[in-house]
């Protein structure tokens, strides 16, 4: 049985973003929501080929919006954008659900330099009975020399790195002794 008693904590989370969102553009700042391949169509696919497999993306400890230290924009969405970064980047495992969690996040505009830095735990389990299988920890670091309103490729960049660096590891896992 799932432990849905997260997903509320979301819909928290959630609604002190749109707090946050409110406050931002109460005060001149800007949300720039992070979209997959900067809002371009590319025709890929944005669920799993397997419905038996699922990815679960959320934030934890993480504020979203992203505020950017040194500028006047949050970057929102990150936990849409993650999950569809993950979902595209990594080969579905039949009965499994793929939970990954933005840990820490931190972006930062200095001198004309935006930089972001994302932490995600990936933690896989299995569909029926929610066992545990195995988990990992991705970091990825990028910079660009962009204004943080047009920042938001920046982020999207990162994301897609921690789905293939997910992926990578994915492919290396082994379930019952079978080769991956």
């Amino acid at each position: 049985m799932r432990d849905d008693t997260v997903n509320g904590g979301g819909e928290m989370r959630r609604g002190c973003g749109t707090l946050l969102s409110m406050m931002l553009v109460g005060c001149g700042g800007q949300l720039v929501p992070v979209v997959p391949d900067g809002g371009r169509d590319t025709g890929t696919s944005s669920a799993p080929s397997d419905p038996s497999f699922e990815v679960v993306a959320r934030t934890a400890s993480v504020k979203d919006p992203l505020p950017v230290s040194g500028g006047d924009v949050a970057y929102a969405d990150l936990e849409r954008a993650l999950g569809q970064a993950v979902i595209r980047a990594v080969h579905p495992r039949h009965d499994q659900t793929l939970t990954v969690e933005l840990v820490a996040a931190e972006a930062e505009y200095k001198r004309s330099r935006l930089s972001i830095s994302l932490v995600a735990r990936a933690t896989l389990r299995t569909r029926e009975g929610n066992a545990f299988v195995t988990q990992t920890q991705v970091i990825c670091r990028d910079a660009a020399l962009v204004t943080p309103e047009n920042g938001a490729s920046v982020v999207w960049s990162c994301m897609t790195r921690l789905g293939r660096d997910l992926s990578g590891w994915l492919d290396g896992v082994k379930l019952d002794g079978a080769k991956p």
